[in-house]
């Protein structure tokens, strides 16, 4: 393919080189990188757990992110968590909210690569807007996942009112909580 001078969109290949490369200058050091597949995979500390950040440039024109959490699923719960996953994914038209097939909670964004000249600063943006979605309700997932077989039936009961009630978009009541700084 011969591109003129004035075509600034990225290939898959140039966009994964560019992404390590940016997030090696910002301070990105152990991350697990899949030249084949274009994938980048890095794992994080928070207050209350470990999860990963994915980005994979696997399709033309756009790439992706998800935010996945580093817990697992409990057989005995894996139903209740699935049908509340199900609701919060409704009428989302940003992200993808899933449980994967290993029982993780994953949140997916799938965004068009930029032009060239604004690249690295939309690649941070996603990865935020990523990482707010899946914080948004990682914790009370996590918390429901946590619960002791005693406890299991009684806090099941509220769970089970959040999931009959009516879901409104986060977008309806999004709060500036959460600061990222993408230095790791």
């Amino acid at each position: 393919m011969i591109r003129m001078v004035t075509d600034e969109v990225l290939t898959l290949d140039e966009a994964y080189r560019n992404t390590v490369d940016g997030l090696r200058e910002l301070g990105w050091k152990d991350l697990a990188l899949d030249s084949k597949k274009r994938g980048i995979n890095a794992s994080f500390e928070g207050k209350k757990d470990t999860w990963e950040i994915l980005l994979k440039f696997g399709s033309l024109k756009s790439y992706e992110v998800r935010s996945r959490s580093s817990w697992k699923v409990p057989n005995e719960t894996a139903d209740l968590v699935q049908h509340l996953v199900e609701k919060i994914n409704q009428n989302n038209p940003e992200h993808d909210y899933r449980m994967n097939d290993n029982g993780s909670f994953e949140v997916k964004t799938i965004t068009k690569i930029p032009e060239r000249k604004q690249f690295m600063e939309n690649i941070k943006k996603s990865m935020i807007s990523n990482i707010q979605g899946y914080d948004s309700y990682a914790e009370m997932l996590m918390r429901f996942v946590n619960i002791e077989p005693e406890h299991l039936e009684y806090e099941t009961d509220g769970f089970r009112a959040l999931m009959n009630t009516k879901f409104q978009s986060e977008k309806n009541h999004k709060e500036d909580f959460l600061y990222i700084n993408l230095e790791k």
